[in-house]
């Protein structure tokens, strides 16, 4: 996989709205209609991106949160990103 531009800015799409169910997050995306779910790291995610945040600061973020190391984070998060960005949960944009 291709590495994730780390000066790129993810923000939560503002017609999604989430809830916390347990440890993880239930997001609805307005446009679809669709539910979507997380687990407790994809939940730490979604309330971090509230605000843009670079996907640098992202990654120190989940890696100070979950004591996880920067080069599994940083592959985890990406994907994790991609699939957002993919089903119109965030938007990406580069400065």
């Amino acid at each position: 996989m291709d590495r994730f531009d780390p000066a790129i800015m993810i923000a939560s799409d503002p017609e999604v709205v989430g809830c916390t169910l347990g440890e993880g997050s239930a997001l609805l995306n307005l446009r679809t209609n669709i539910y979507y779910s997380l687990n407790e790291v994809g939940s730490f995610v979604w309330d971090e991106v509230g605000e843009p945040v670079p996907f640098a600061q992202l990654v120190e973020r989940v890696c100070r949160e979950f004591g996880a190391p920067a080069d599994v984070v940083e592959g985890d998060l990406a994907a994790l990103v991609r699939k957002l960005d993919a089903a119109g949960l965030v938007q990406c944009t580069h400065q």
